[in-house]
């Protein structure tokens, strides 16, 4: 084992997730106007989280995570998706010829400068990510205590084994029972580089981090993909995906590689992204309801990755009825919610404590 199966590994869910949202696009979605860079972008992270769904799957029945039998799941999820996908290519040519060779009005001289200059930025800003990424170990911070140990210990245990609370851990006969502060986080980000580790076949302080920099080449291609289905032009779409890998907390993020945080930006936000474009294009039922549904499973996603992702997940279903139900529906949950709130302040209730989250 070695680099080799370390990006077949890596790049099996991607590419697995991407021919499968391919296939979802061309049976359920009726614009006709999808866009392959949203597609693998979202892909991407649909992907990792049928690896997650497989990995848990395979250790909660046969008490062990076996990397040959999941590649062979990945493999067969991939390739049955290749099939999906020409089988659908194959009955809706007929439509969907009309729409990919329709004229396109030739980009102007400043508009070419324009696109080249956003793709240099955006190279620069991925370069110098992707160094820090294959030279840094996990930076000795958040990341270095909660997720990437508990990776670790996986790897080096040789099987999924239990990190408990510090009381639990006192008390255990066992050697095989860990502990750390972060217990209770979700699994998700930890299994991501436990995954990458298993797929290498040896721990490496900078490797098990690969698949951060291809979530953040997600990130971008998913961008880039929405704005272009919304009707952006490629300069105006490529400065958008420009204007996200500038923001500094997000290369931070990725170039200290091993927070939950990007795969929060990738499940939820991405996933709220597409809630938007679901809820302004109401009037394209088919592409409308199909944003929808997607951008719904990518934030449902977000509880497996933080504990933070129930809120954020609340805050999808409000967003839903705000932009969906009649005016009068969100008017009488406002007021609702407004006298509720009143009257348990009025109670002397100044907080309220969320389960895991605080």
């Amino acid at each position: 084992m070695g680099l080799l199966t370390l990006y077949a590994g890596l790049l099996l869910p991607w590419l697995g997730g991407t021919l499968w949202l391919t296939f979802a696009d061309a049976q359920f979605n009726s614009s006709n106007q999808s866009n392959r860079f949203r597609q693998a972008g979202y892909g991407f992270f649909l992907g990792y989280a049928i690896l997650f769904i497989a990995i848990m799957a395979g250790n909660k029945f046969s008490g062990e995570v076996s990397w040959p039998g999941l590649m062979i799941f990945l493999l067969v999820f991939a390739m049955s998706g290749v099939f999906a996908t020409w089988r659908s290519s194959r009955s809706s040519i007929s439509t969907a010829l009309p729409s990919q060779t329709a004229p396109v009005a030739p980009m102007n001289t400043f508009g070419k400068i324009l696109t080249g200059i956003m793709l240099v930025l955006m190279l620069v800003h991925l370069v110098f990510i992707a160094v820090e990424i294959f030279t840094q170990p996990v930076y000795p911070w958040d990341a270095w205590l909660a997720w990437i140990y508990r990776a670790k210990v996986w790897f080096m245990a040789g099987n999924m084994t239990a990190v408990v609370n510090t009381t639990d851990w006192a008390i255990a006969t066992s050697a095989d029972i860990y502990t750390i502060d972060a217990w209770l986080y979700p699994l998700f980000p930890s299994l991501v580089p436990y995954w990458a580790a298993l797929s290498l076949g040896s721990w490496s302080e900078t490797l098990v981090n690969l698949p951060v920099l291809f979530a953040g080449l997600a990130l971008g291609m998913a961008i880039y993909g929405q704005c272009r289905e919304h009707g952006l032009s490629v300069a105006a779409s490529l400065i958008t995906c420009y204007l996200l890998y500038s923001i500094p907390l997000l290369g931070t993020h990725l170039a200290l590689a091993g927070y939950a945080d990007i795969w929060m930006a990738g499940f939820t936000g991405l996933g709220f992204v597409a809630l938007m474009r679901g809820a302004i294009t109401r009037d394209e039922p088919g592409n409308s309801g199909f944003q929808m549904l997607l951008g719904f499973l990518m934030v449902l996603f977000g509880i497996w990755v933080k504990n933070e992702g129930a809120v954020w997940f609340l805050a999808a279903i409000a967003m839903l009825i705000l932009a969906t139900c009649r005016p009068r529906v969100p008017i009488l949950m406002i007021v609702a919610t407004v006298v509720v709130a009143l009257i348990v302040f009025a109670l002397g209730f100044t907080h309220i404590d969320i389960p895991l989250i605080g």
